[in-house]
């Protein structure tokens, strides 16, 4: 226990060898008298953070379920389904076993109490000898609260060392505790019994006695800590109860006992990290498996991701189609069709970029908590992700393209063209996702990535080929066009329409009424001369092409990026 900034958090993490990157300390951490390394720490070790992370669409044994299947190495199926049982019931959640765990304000889930007990029972279920817990009790009235606190006396009555990070715990709640220390300063104030606490502040004077009738650790706190308007007082009072508890015969035991705990394994010993070992629980493989089994429930579970995208989708299809009903080409409607194919590369962008950030960064923390656990592989989350969202972003695209094409009155036949009209705008809507995933895996944050993905974005749509006739683009602008994915997907969807359009109605030189050089709504005879106005000779394989590999490569990008982004994470 400790006011803000006393070092309580950055000493457990010390202590579990978690997040200790730029801190500098000085000592040992031993565990029985022998020093423990990282990688054996986080064998002996389970930690709950504040805050509880969780797949909201999950429910409450799907999530205890996946996680053993991760953790829980070298252990039968069977096994694994038995442990979940068992901590059901041990962590008293059995009733809500089948309740989804929500997302607050869109899902209606578990409540907080049920949400901590959720989170102590992932971390316990493989049998961890030492569970650190970063203030388990906050945002928990005061029934909850000791409610999880009696969850942990009933974990340390089977032998568990448990280490909590309190902050204002009622009386009833401190005095669950078997031990205290109180820091302040970074400094150790009182470490020992808690019910050798009040005897302790009474031995220093009147000014410290308890009072009666009063929670002794809202008394401690209120002792050592650290007043900007008396802070040379405060710092001078905290310095005399150190210096006291460092003399007294409660600070001589506990340095007794650990040195004593160290003789008695034999002085300290020192235990090698085998760097070959796998740090994670499970194979690559599993990983992979249960990740992608959880995604494809998660992603149809979630009504944001299912009927909010596809009504969005059939509404703006069958508006772009009411708008271009039936189109019949001739000279005047040449401009409308190519607005339609402009309409559906850039729709296919739009309109599943921007939910995709959404979902990724919502998404980030509890992988970075899993990843930051060893539960798996960044490569297979990403893997895993990638692959369950293939469904929704191949089905979503192809009803908006069907309603599209067969609305606007695009080229009906051959079916060919049709098919490929679909494949087009499917790959396209695969190069968005991929480009949302660079954005949210480089900034982490949905209000930064709208923010600054369309100073990349915009200059792709401008020189896309619609706006700018192909021929007039600039050299030293001309580049920003070939990496343009509505360039190639716009002439792609150009070259499937017009080079099956042998004459325009209406624009034949053999119309006696029709001067094609004069008549600005005859740009061209046939479809050949239309690609060529627009400056397109780029065959459509290769447009379709060049959209596969930017798929691939802005997938490798943003795979880096969060393999960057794990890398400095705490």
């Amino acid at each position: 226990m400790g006011g803000s900034g006393a070092g309580k958090t950055t000493l457990m993490n010390i202590l579990a060898h978690l997040d200790t990157n730029g801190v500098e300390y000085y000592g040992d951490v031993t565990v029985n008298g022998k020093k423990i390394t990282k990688q054996k720490m986080r064998q002996m070790c389970a930690y709950v953070q504040q805050v509880d992370l969780f797949c909201g669409t999950l429910t409450v044994r799907e999530q205890l379920t996946y996680t053993a299947g991760m953790r829980m190495k070298n252990c039968t199926a069977e096994e694994k389904m038995n442990r979940v049982e068992s901590v059901l019931r041990d962590m008293n959640l059995v009733d809500c076993q089948n309740t989804l765990i929500g997302i607050p304000n869109r899902m209606k889930g578990i409540s907080i109490g049920e949400k901590k007990r959720l989170a102590f029972a992932c971390e316990i279920l493989t049998d961890p000898q030492i569970l650190f817990c970063d203030e388990p009790t906050s945002g928990l009235d005061a029934f909850m609260a000791s409610e999880v606190v009696r969850a942990l006396l009933d974990l340390a009555a089977k032998g568990k060392t448990i280490i909590v990070v309190l902050h204002q715990p009622s009386s009833t709640v401190f005095r669950m505790f078997h031990k205290v220390c109180f820091m302040a300063t970074g400094k150790t104030v009182y470490h020992g019994p808690v019910d050798k606490l009040c005897p302790f502040f009474d031995g220093l004077g009147p000014a410290f006695r308890v009072p009666e009738s009063y929670n002794p650790a809202d008394f401690v706190m209120s002792e050592i800590s650290i007043s900007p308007e008396t802070e040379k007082e405060d710092i001078k009072r905290i310095e005399f109860i150190i210096a006291e508890y460092q003399h007294s015969e409660i600070g001589g035991a506990m340095l007794k006992n650990t040195r004593t705990t160290i003789d008695e394994f034999g002085g300290y010993g020192e235990e090698e990290d085998d760097d070959g070992e796998n740090k994670y629980n499970s194979s690559f493989t599993t990983q992979f498996g249960i990740l992608l089994k959880r995604s494809l429930r998660t992603t149809f579970r979630d009504p944001l991701l299912l009927r909010v995208r596809f009504a969005q989708i059939v509404v703006t299809a069958v508006l772009v189609g009411i708008v271009n009903w039936r189109t019949e080409l001739s000279g005047p409607t040449i401009q409308n069709l190519e607005g339609v194919m402009y309409n559906c590369a850039r729709d296919m962008t739009f309109l599943f970029y921007f939910p995709s950030v959404n979902v990724i960064t919502s998404e980030l923390p509890v992988f970075l908590r899993e990843h930051k656990s060893n539960i798996y592989s960044v490569e297979a989350y990403f893997l895993a992700k990638s692959i369950a969202e293939l469904p929704q972003y191949t089905a979503l695209p192809l009803i908006y393209a069907t309603i599209v094409y067969w609305m606007s009155g695009l080229v009906a036949w051959p079916l060919t063209a049709f098919i490929v009209f679909v494949f087009v705008c499917i790959t396209l809507t695969w190069v968005a996702v991929s480009i949302a995933y660079v954005g949210a895996c480089i900034f982490g944050d949905e209000g930064l990535v709208v923010t600054f993905m369309p100073m990349f974005v915009l200059p792709m749509l401008v020189f896309g080929g619609f706006y700018i006739n192909a021929n007039n683009i600039p050299s030293y602008f001309r580049h920003i066009s070939y990496l343009s994915w509505f360039k190639h997907g716009f002439e792609a969807l150009e070259e499937n329409q017009w080079r099956r359009i042998e004459s325009i109605p209406g624009c034949t030189p053999s119309d006696p009424l029709l001067n094609i050089t004069s008549n600005s709504f005859c740009p061209a005879e046939d479809g050949e001369g239309i690609l060529a106005r627009r400056g397109i000779d780029t065959p459509l394989y290769v447009n379709v092409l060049i959209l596969f590999v930017s798929f691939f490569i802005y997938r490798i990008i943003g795979l880096v990026a969060l393999k960057v982004r794990v890398r400095f994470a705490k």
